[in-house]
């Protein structure tokens, strides 16, 4: 009964770290990388010397290499995505700051850890849900909670079109399946943080009015659009080839 207690007071100071320190709730720069900190330390505590595992953060130098190579790669290619995009609508991008970069990464990371690794081997290890379809429920609830927290609850409020939960939903299959199929959040961090730190990283000014463009306007501006679509349609579609061949030769 205490060791079940203790893991449940571990387990809410850990979601209370992922919530509280992640974003900007105390308006400091430094907060998500805070997080982190209080993050691995509660799952020290919760897992022991198996923390690592548990939070997808088992990696060797080899695949943090990669991994860091291929946030760089995406981070190329969506700056020139959206600057496509941009250009089409009269938006400009602008560069903020080192401190808003080095905020991306932990935010990131911390999703990756709590709202990826950690809930996703939970449905797979220990409620034995299979694989694809833990990714696929969590991917739908990845869409819905963008959904809900920009109708609702965040400041910068907004409707998120069909078309952008569309695109969420796939890229949200496609980063659960990373993280089930690798055991671990390094490639799945660099595809989240090379979109993000663009996309939100990044200021976005519409020229027409000289405004900020508000987070639920870039997310259907960017994720909504038909580019954005169809470059989802295509990694789900390797995504699913690359799950259904490595299935096909477990099971041989």
């Amino acid at each position: 009964m205490i060791i079940r207690l203790k893991r449940t007071v571990l387990f809410s100071l850990l979601g209370l770290s992922y919530g509280f320190f992640s974003y900007y709730f105390f308006g400091g720069w430094w907060n998500s990388s805070a997080g982190s900190l209080l993050i691995l330390c509660f799952s020290y505590l919760i897992w022991n010397k198996d923390f690592l595992k548990h939070i997808g953060l088992q990696l060797d130098l080899k695949t943090i290499a990669k991994s860091i190579i291929l946030a760089g790669v995406v981070t190329i290619c969506a700056l020139l995505i959206m600057k496509y995009i941009a250009n089409k609508h009269n938006v400009q991008i602008r560069f903020t700051n080192l401190r808003d970069y080095y905020h991306d990464i932990f935010y990131i990371l911390n999703e990756e850890i709590v709202v990826g690794a950690i809930l996703l081997f939970a449905l797979v290890n220990k409620r034995k849900i299979k694989p694809i379809v833990a990714s696929v429920g969590l991917a739908v609830l990845f869409a819905l909670i963008h959904f809900v927290f920009y109708r609702w609850i965040f400041n910068d409020q907004g409707i998120i079109g069909i078309s952008t939960l569309t695109t969420l939903f796939l890229v949200g299959f496609v980063r659960n399946s990373l993280i089930l199929q690798t055991g671990h959040i390094g490639y799945s961090w660099a595809l989240h943080f090379g979109w993000m730190v663009i996309m939100f990283g990044s200021m976005h000014i519409d020229l027409n009015t000289n405004l900020r463009v508000t987070e639920p306007e870039r997310f259907n501006l960017y994720l909504g659009s038909i580019e954005m679509l169809i470059i989802s349609i295509i990694i789900t579609g390797l995504s699913l080839t690359y799950w259904i061949k490595s299935t096909a030769h477990n099971t041989l």
